[in-house]
């Protein structure tokens, strides 16, 4: 992950990120193995006083989750169930 450019790879290859989506995940990457709430994500990413709604920060997680699968599918940023969201590296 390289801030300056905003971009970050998997392996040797750069992987496609909005800048939201690039947000997020340097989130997560600062929280690495414990869950964070929408509201928690909102207020890191979105801002605290944006009026943005929880299905806003769902569609944004989903979108960054199916960019940084593995070649396999395998899911590194995961749901808890009434908790949020989790990075697992």
């Amino acid at each position: 992950m390289d801030r300056h450019t905003i971009r970050i790879w998997r392996g040797s290859n750069p992987l496609q990120l909005s800048l939201r989506q690039f947000c997020l995940f340097a989130v997560f990457m600062q929280h690495v193995g414990k869950p964070l709430s929408r509201n928690t994500l909102k207020d890191l990413v979105w801002g605290a006083e944006s009026p943005v709604a929880a299905s806003i920060v769902d569609a944004e997680v989903m979108r960054l989750r199916r960019a940084i699968a593995d070649k396999k599918g395998k899911q590194r940023l995961r749901s808890v169930r009434s908790v949020g969201y989790i990075l697992d590296l």
